[in-house]
């Protein structure tokens, strides 16, 4: 078997295709913001089809945060329409292709996906922007809070032992005791603090105290899963938008004593 057919065969195993009232609803395998999968449809007509999203995405997409009142953000969706030859109906909030002939909807399919993708990158810049400026935010008010009783040190490995962790915020505080700070941008990271926190505990290490810090209470960017095993473990946990002096008053309680 070729490569070029074992690459076929995986992604066409990944596609569904079920027969609606106006023609085909896709599921394809590619992963979409909601945490399913991204479906699209194909509309019949006659011997001719069409492929369109299901009127929901600008909907799901300002739900998770991308303001589209924005004129140059409008104006950037509204390029990549050109770009891919799709149409924008307003109205409907619909995006859809032209119709084409049966059997040129392969490569129409694979357009409107790439489409669709890149539409889903919208929301993954303004995602990584928030965390960004986040994490920024927090840094600056942990330097100005313990910048005069401890030294703040960025992206810093605190424990030799355990040397493979990088820190994001370290607040060594001139009494021995340290703060290590993760502030909960990614799963990854939310993840990695809790490894470290598990590590400390085995290790016996008393002088730090790890802390996973939340922009939010309901943050999309952690599974439950994660936050579970978080909440489960030796990390202290904060959330941000629950009041900035509170979580920086916990951080003081915790390296002060």
């Amino acid at each position: 078997m070729t490569i070029a057919r074992q690459i076929c065969d995986a992604l066409c195993s990944g596609f569904t295709v079920r027969a609606i009232p106006i023609g085909f609803a896709i599921k394809s395998p590619f992963d979409w913001f909601t945490g399913d999968k991204m479906i699209f449809y194909a509309r019949t007509k006659g011997s001719l089809v069409r492929l369109e999203d299901s009127g929901s995405t600008l909907f799901e997409l300002e739900g998770a945060g991308v303001d589209l009142s924005s004129s140059t953000r409008m104006e950037s969706l509204k390029q990549l329409c050109r770009d891919a030859d799709v149409f924008f109906d307003e109205e409907d909030s619909q995006f859809y292709t032209d119709y084409v002939r049966a059997d040129q909807v392969g490569l129409a399919a694979i357009k409107f996906m790439s489409f669709m993708v890149r539409v889903q990158d919208m929301l993954l810049t303004v995602r990584s922007r928030v965390a960004s400026t986040f994490k920024d935010d927090l840094i600056a008010a942990v330097q100005e809070r313990f910048g005069q009783e401890a030294e703040v040190a960025i992206n810093d490995a605190p424990v030799g032992a355990l040397s493979y962790y990088v820190v994001d915020i370290v607040v060594k505080h001139r009494n021995g005791k340290l703060a290590a700070i993760f502030p909960a941008t990614s799963e990854e990271k939310a993840l990695s603090a809790t490894l470290f926190a598990k590590e400390l505990e085995l290790k016996h290490i008393d002088n730090v105290v790890p802390f996973l810090v939340f922009e939010n209470a309901g943050t999309s960017r952690i599974s439950r899963d994660t936050q579970a095993k978080a909440m489960n473990s030796e990390l202290q946990l904060a959330t941000w938008d629950g009041g900035h002096s509170e979580v920086l008053d916990k951080i003081g309680r915790h390296v002060r004593n």
